[in-house]
């Protein structure tokens, strides 16, 4: 700081203590402190002054310790210098040294190789011993042994080959004669490693049965690579480079691994397609199995074996990734047909899944797995599905339906749903195959999936047929032989209950998955066409149904209107009909809703027509008025018993087509015959559609009247016949 600064600072000084006692004196009240804040302040003089004094104090001390060490390190630096031109001279004085010693120096090299061979003298002389044992230890496969017998043969000539390359003889045919000495070695470290690659050919199975095995190959890879750096290293520093150095035994043998990765993968081809077309989903499912196999065994049996930056278990995976990618791409090369193209694309869609490389044994994060194929590859295989779906569908749904139609077969009743109903798998199955391929075709277009709809609701419209022709082949067999299937009657059940399922499941489809614009809304009649056929299907089965329950009405019903039965007390054959009825209402209480209504209608209905058949079959004639009588109260009997029949099992029963009979009875009950007339026009009112001969059979039935006179009442009450032809039908349309 020079004067001027000072003088500057000085005067801040002042001017900042003249402010300070102005603040401090501004009150009166202060003035009587004075003596007081003097002596305050001059406290912190005091202080600062000190503080001043202990940090100048430091300073020099300091400053004192920083000189005299540099004064040390000066006269340090003159005594070095001192020296180093003492050595130097000293140098100088041996410098002829060199040309005086030189038959020193050449006894000293002698001396050198003649110590590295008195060294290696032992091995040297047992070196024939040693190759015989070291190739019978290979032999034996105790590698460990041979592996150490090995390196001291190496060791020794390596040695004795660097102590030749460092002091080179003017002699070349030591160098050639020391290599043909321990020629033999490299031939056995060729058999070792042979043996080493016969381990890795077969390491999965060695790391089950025998992993020491595998620990053994390994270390001594290990060795084989510190080796190699050794020597390595030896020929950067002298230049010398050991014979058959490097061995690079690990990448070899991770080549090997690498080798046997794509041989598991290959060796699961068994067949071709020339043998078998089924060829590429046995292929697939070998690899698969193969692939999560192995996988499993270099996670928990063969990565103990491996040192941890091996990282085996990863390698595996990325060989297996590559081997598998090529082989895959060579297989699409050769032209897949298209039912191996499905198998393919099934296989990609799934090689993901928990069945391969997210199953959790293996712990693999796939979302850092690549591709197994280029996305465009994949997609001109998608490309190819709509044209190989036909024919898949066809074999998935007649498989389904065979293992559907065994099950009919079986010696156990249907399964129910929870409502109580019973069922099969069928439209289930059916339908899951539809959808699963509905999800794979929309990973590629809202198009695609559209014709992949109409496609399988074509395939179900002939998928209808055959379903109709098994249930018909059913229902022959169980005709031949009725005791067979023992659950006939409760599989067609089922069966009918499938067909609601089947028209659930097609709108469902047309509602997920056809997605179609307003001007092709027309194009929906497709599902609405199979729906139909599916409930044509339901109401033929129904019809089956209620074949079977008169297959076992049919002896009782053989017996109304018969002599016998006018001569019983009682209505058996129609108690018999109603119990038996009755019985197979346990069975009806299985079907739904949609179809129970409907079949107890029809069996209602279909029960009249045989009451009104065996009426105009004119199975007897009445002697009298009497017989008549008895018949006809007997009809309006069991008409009842047979309309409150099925109001019970109905509930809400409408009118029945009962009440036929009593009209037609009192036509037999009528004993003025001149009236005849006027009862027909009142049945041919209400049933506008009643035969001509069944109303004369029926007359005729009475005994009473001639067959002649019969005709001629009835034709003068109908008038002309062809009049009648466009009349409604009603429940005589029905009996033929």
């Amino acid at each position: 700081m020079n004067e001027e600064d000072f003088s500057k600072a000085e005067i801040d000084a002042i001017e900042a203590a003249c402010k300070r006692i102005e603040n401090m004196m501004k009150r009166p009240d202060q003035l009587e402190r004075v003596e007081q804040i003097r002596r305050r302040e001059a406290r912190k003089k005091a202080s600062v002054e000190a503080r001043l004094k202990t940090a100048m104090q430091s300073q020099l001390d300091g400053v004192r310790t920083g000189l005299t060490q540099l004064q040390s390190a000066l006269s340090g630096i003159r005594d070095v210098r001192k020296w180093i031109q003492e050595v130097d001279g000293k140098y100088r004085e041996c410098a002829e040294l060199s040309s005086k010693l030189g038959e020193v120096k050449d006894v000293a090299q002698q001396h050198s190789q003649l110590a590295a061979a008195v060294e290696n003298l032992k091995h040297i002389f047992t070196v024939p011993e040693n190759i015989c044992k070291t190739e019978k230890y290979i032999s034996d496969e105790k590698l460990l042994a041979a592996h150490k017998g090995l390196m001291e043969l190496e060791s020794s000539r390596d040695d004795l080959l660097y102590e030749l390359h460092k002091h080179p003889s003017e002699n070349p045919t030591d160098d050639h004669l020391l290599k043909q000495y321990f020629s033999e070695v490299e031939k056995l470290s060729d058999m070792l490693y042979r043996q080493l690659k016969l381990i890795l050919h077969r390491v999965l199975n060695a790391a089950r049965e025998s992993p020491s095995l595998v620990t053994t190959a390994v270390r001594i890879i290990e060795r084989e690579e510190r080796i190699d750096k050794k020597m390595l290293d030896r020929e950067k520093m002298a230049g010398f480079k050991a014979p058959g150095r490097p061995k690079n035994w690990k990448n070899k043998c991770m080549e090997e691994l690498k080798h046997l990765a794509l041989v598991r993968i290959e060796g699961s081809q068994l067949e071709d397609r020339t043998i078998d077309k089924m060829w590429l989903v046995r292929h697939l499912e070998l690899i698969r199995q193969n692939l999560v196999g192995d996988l499993r065994v270099v996670k928990f049996l063969l990565g103990p074996c491996f040192p941890p930056h091996y990282n085996i278990f990863e390698y595996f995976v990325k060989m297996y990734q590559e081997c598998l990618a090529s082989h895959l791409q060579d297989m699409i090369s050769e032209e897949l047909e298209p039912n191996e193209i499905i198998s393919l694309l099934t296989w990609l869609n799934e090689y993901r899944g928990p069945m391969m490389m997210s199953n959790s044994e293996l712990g693999l994060d796939v979302s850092k797995l690549p591709p197994l194929l280029p996305a465009r590859t994949v997609e001109d295989l998608q490309q190819q599905y709509l044209k190989t779906l036909h024919t898949n569908i066809q074999k998935w749904m007649g498989n389904a339906l065979q293992t559907d139609v065994k099950d009919w077969h079986t010696e156990s009743e249907p399964v129910s749903d929870g409502e109580g109903y019973y069922r099969t798998q069928l439209p289930v199955i059916i339908f899951q195959m539809i959808e699963q391929n509905l999800q794979v075709s929309n990973q590629i277009s809202t198009d695609l999936t559209t014709k992949v709809v109409l496609l399988c609701v074509e395939e179900l419209q002939m998928f209808i047929d055959t379903y109709k022709l098994n249930i018909h082949s059913y229902k022959i067999k169980h005709q031949a032989d009725r005791s067979q299937p023992r659950f006939y009657f409760q599989y067609m059940v089922a069966i009918v209950n499938n067909f609601m399922l089947f028209i659930e499941f097609t709108k469902q489809l047309e509602r997920r998955h056809l997605n179609l614009a307003s001007s092709e809304a027309g194009s929906t009649t497709f599902v609405q066409n199979l729906a139909d056929a599916f409930t044509r299907l339901s109401m033929e089965t129904m019809g089956d149904l209620c074949g079977e329950i008169f297959m076992d009405l049919q002896p009782h019903l053989q017996q109304l209107l018969t002599r016998t039965w006018l001569q019983l007390q009682s209505s058996s054959a129609i108690d018999t009909v109603c119990v038996t009825i009755e019985d197979y209402y346990r069975d009806f209480l299985h079907l739904k809703k949609n179809f129970f209504e409907p079949l107890v209608r029809q069996l209602e209905r279909q029960l009249v027509v045989e009451y009104l058949k065996a009426l105009v079959e004119r199975r007897m004639t009445f002697k009298s008025y009497e017989e008549r009588k008895m018949a006809a109260d007997r009809m309006v009997k069991e008409s009842e018993q047979i309309e409150a029949l099925f109001d019970r099992i109905l509930r809400h029963q409408e009118q029945s087509p009962c009440v036929a009979i009593p009209m037609m009875a009192e036509l037999i009950k009528m004993m003025d015959t001149s009236l005849l007339s006027l009862e027909i026009s009142g049945l041919v009112h209400k049933y506008a559609d009643v035969r001509f001969d069944h109303l004369v059979n029926l007359l005729v039935m009475r005994g009473d009247i001639t067959v002649g006179n019969a005709k001629q009442v009835v034709e003068d009450t109908l008038g002309d016949e062809t009049t009648r032809k466009k009349t409604p039908k009603t429940i005589f349309s029905l009996v033929k």
